[in-house]
């Protein structure tokens, strides 16, 4: 995130990182067009024109954080997930709960995110769609290496399952992704502990349905 932004990466990192809190959680709320560079400069107790000179416009002031939080996604799951186990569920419990910690920790980036299904968003995302496509393939191709296909039932050929798994994840998350989009779940406390819950308790009913008795 170099070159352009110089500037802004040579300040203390106390500094930065009121900046980018500021301006994640006012864009995470109001969406591109609607966020304010004042209330950001205000927040983040910097002049207005600071705010230009370090990121030139608003537009690559979001654009910077969609580089930030694509980065911060490349650290917190690729680096740090270990496939540590041939269970595939227990695996991704595992992704799973580092996604839920990172969450706990960084929760206005969470509401950044959130800001990617504003519909009035859409032209300003574009360019990351790919990139951010890439870190999750990446994320998701952890998953599926050296599984023990012991642990299945032996009534179903064990890639059938994993296909089946991921098939039941893909519309498990398409379907998340659509009440978030539509407003009907929120990024509140409240909201994102029963979501855990809905999601452990899929991934129960996936262990009874495909694994061995124990």
């Amino acid at each position: 995130m170099g070159g352009r932004f110089d500037a802004f990466l040579s300040l203390e990192n106390e500094k930065q990182q009121r900046i980018i809190k500021s301006a994640l959680v006012e864009f995470g709320i109001n969406g591109f067009k609607r966020a304010s560079t004042n209330t950001i400069a205000e927040n983040a107790q910097i002049g207005k024109g600071m705010l230009f000179y370090y990121f030139g416009s608003k537009k690559e002031l979001f654009d910077f954080l969609c580089e930030y939080t694509l980065e911060w996604a490349r650290n917190k799951y690729l680096l740090e997930f270990k496939a540590d186990t041939g269970d595939f569920l227990e695996r991704y419990r595992k992704l799973t709960e580092l996604k839920r910690k990172a969450i706990a920790a960084s929760p206005e980036i969470i509401k950044f995110y959130e800001s990617f299904y504003h519909e009035g968003n859409a032209p300003y995302v574009e360019k990351f769609t790919a990139e951010a496509q890439e870190v999750r393939r990446q994320a998701i191709d952890s998953l599926y290496g050296g599984i023990d296909y012991s642990l299945f039932r032996d009534d179903i050929d064990g890639e059938a399952v994993v296909r089946y798994i991921r098939w039941l994840f893909d519309g498990y998350t398409a379907d998340t992704e659509v009440r978030f989009r539509q407003g009907r779940t929120k990024m509140d406390e409240t909201a994102l502990a029963a979501e855990w819950k809905r999601f452990y308790a899929f991934v129960d009913d996936l262990h009874h349905i495909f694994y061995r008795e124990e």
